[in-house]
């Protein structure tokens, strides 16, 4: 009966052990010797799950394809889709951005993600696709990958998510 305690008491510690390791591991950082990128008043926020940035004048959607904007977070799960099957889920009005735009979103300060996370919450730190075609591959686009924010080409049938933008007003 001892022995059942003591593995009990060393399994809980072991989860306490590996959840303090590792959420460290899920955590924005940042170098605060290094000025935002994106600051939050670059953004003004339009009270209907967009975003407009105020430098390019792009809508953006505060939440990753598949998620809703509610009481200031993202909830639910982004889809994570092929390129191919991404024009066919797009609203009306919405699109892919080009790799230029996507990449003004990159937050030089911070990674996973690498992005102003006040203005885009729950944005995972995972590769985003672009409408850019990449002309040294016949069926490659670029990507942002948020983690650390550089940029990537990627085979369409890869899976990667989505940030879907408009023009403004």
């Amino acid at each position: 009966m001892g022995s059942t305690c003591a593995m009990k008491m060393n399994a809980f510690a072991l989860i306490i052990l590996l959840s303090v390791i590792s959420s460290p591991l899920f955590a924005q950082t940042c170098n605060n010797q290094i000025n935002p990128s994106t600051p939050d008043d670059r953004f003004h926020e339009n009270q209907n799950g967009t975003v407009t940035d105020n430098l390019t004048g792009l809508q953006w959607a505060h939440c990753s394809l598949g998620q809703i904007f509610e009481k200031g977070e993202c909830r639910g799960e982004a889809h994570h889709l092929p390129w191919a099957i991404v024009s066919l889920v797009i609203e009306k009005g919405w699109r892919l951005p080009e790799i230029a735009e996507l990449n003004t979103l990159v937050e030089l300060h911070c990674i996973k993600p690498a992005i102003n996370v006040t203005i885009f919450p729950n944005t995972l730190p995972a590769a985003y696709w672009s409408a850019s075609r990449f002309i040294n591959k016949d069926g490659d686009y670029w990507q942002v990958n948020f983690f650390h924010g550089e940029s990537t080409s990627e085979p369409a049938d890869t899976a990667a998510y989505v940030r879907l933008v408009r023009d403004g007003p």
